[in-house]
């Protein structure tokens, strides 16, 4: 009952990402739970579980039955005094449990124990890389669609111009080849826009794929509007590094695994200690003969008279192994010797990363604050060119080419104003802030 409404629950949440444009949030949680990685790595997690299992119930003893059946030819019978034929038939059932073992059963324990939280933390990893990367391409979606808005602003003002100046040609005061002119800068400024467009499902494609969707066609995404003015999120570096040491699961995995190195040679070590394992075996036997003087009790009386119940206790002591143990110790040694390094260098890349992220954010918030001042001017500049366009000082050309530096300005500020963006949430990613996008 509760998998049929865990089934409902999701193909209804499913449904409804169908039919709606779909959050940042909603990317992320879907890719979480449908994604062939994430999944793959929590298949994973459920065969550690059961190891786990195995060294859980290795206490336990074993018990387990037996039928013999042998048929034995014999040269010579003391009471035929020639050769005789049996068939001997026995049957029971026999157990052993571990004793000691020098400790092996709680070590092995403890090391299933660890690589299953590793296990868990893995999955973590690969739900970080992915919500990282739907991050960046959502942005990617939300700059295109901007980019477009500034390309249409561009061509309405370019059919603007190509009226006006249809006008002035109809009325003789223009030559016709401006209006060629004018009517190239449309056409120019038309497969801009169709550029543009074609980015954005570019972007939706590339985003609807790192979702695995069967269908791309129909996945559109809600327009977030960012706010205009961005100002830079300050962080103290080295309480964004102590964070991340602290909560990145690469560093928790690193760590995970040279514990697990640490108990793989403690239980390298227990090779050395001797065993000691107790046994009990129950069963009974009988015998058939096929020469007619020898005989034999009926089978249920042999099978009465033959039970018997043989307990042990069994001590092996290692002493000579071809230096095995010695060398599997060692090589003990040097993997937990591996974990740690890998372990400093799990710290180091988390170190670089977030100088990097940190580095990043504060270079990419200085190109912004500057393209902002490039739109600026560039704004300044077409306004003149505009004016001069209107008193007929300057022509069609050179207004158009103010008017297009605008727009490349306007495009790179854009660029710059989302690159600093994600380049900020790579930053909260490290300092623990969940990923969202907030509209002003």
């Amino acid at each position: 009952m509760k998998r049929l409404l865990f089934a409902l629950t999701f193909l209804g949440s499913i449904y409804s990402f169908a039919q709606e444009d779909w959050t940042i949030e909603q990317c992320i949680m879907y890719a979480n739970t449908n994604n062939l990685t994430v999944q793959q790595n929590k298949i994973n997690e459920e065969l550690f579980n059961k190891d786990k299992e195995l060294m859980y119930n290795a206490w336990l003893p074993t018990v387990s039955g037996y039928v013999d059946t042998n048929f034995t030819i014999g040269t010579y019978n003391p009471v035929i005094e020639k050769g005789y034929y049996q068939f001997g038939h026995s049957f029971g059932a026999q157990s052993s449990i571990n004793i000691y073992s020098g400790g092996v059963v709680q070590l092995n324990k403890d090391k299933a124990d660890i690589d299953l939280k590793a296990a868990k933390v893995q999955t973590e990893i690969t739900v970080n890389d992915i919500s990282l990367q739907i991050a960046n391409y959502y942005l990617a979606v939300l700059l295109n669609k901007e980019l477009k808005q500034v390309a249409v602003g561009n061509l309405d003002i370019s059919k603007q111009l190509l009226d006006q100046n249809r006008k002035k040609f109809k009325v003789g005061t223009i030559a016709q080849s401006i209006v060629a002119q004018a009517e190239a800068e449309v056409a120019s400024n038309t497969r801009e826009v169709v550029n543009s467009q074609i980015e954005i499902e570019r972007a939706l494609f590339n985003l609807a794929m790192l979702l695995q969707l069967d269908d791309y066609r129909n996945f559109r995404v809600v327009d977030v509007k960012l706010p205009e003015n961005i100002n830079s999120q300050l962080y103290n570096l080295e309480d964004v590094l102590e964070t991340a040491y602290n909560s990145q699961p690469a560093v928790k995995y690193a760590e995970l695994q040279k514990e697990s190195a640490a108990k793989s040679t403690e239980i390298a070590r227990t090779s050395l200690f001797p065993k000691i394992t107790g046994s009990f075996n129950l069963g009974t036997n009988y015998m058939q003969y096929f020469n007619k003087r020898l005989q034999q009790d009926a089978l249920f009386t042999q099978l009465g008279h033959n039970v018997t119940g043989v307990f042990g206790v069994s001590v092996v002591i290692p002493i000579w192994n071809q230096y095995s143990y010695k060398i599997n110790i060692q090589k003990a040694l040097i993997n937990q010797d591996l974990a740690q390094n890998n372990f400093l260098q799990s710290k180091q890349e988390i170190q670089k990363n977030v100088q990097s992220a940190y580095f990043e954010v504060n270079s990419s918030f200085a190109s912004y604050d500057s393209s902002k001042e490039a739109v600026k001017y560039a704004k300044i500049s077409y306004d003149f060119a505009q004016k001069s366009y209107n008193a007929g000082v300057i022509n069609l050309y050179d207004f158009n080419r103010s008017r297009n530096d605008m727009m490349v300005s306007e495009s790179q500020m854009l660029q710059a104003k989302y690159n600093y963006i994600f380049k900020q949430k790579v930053l909260d990613f490290y300092a623990g802030v969940p990923i969202t996008l907030d509209s002003n």
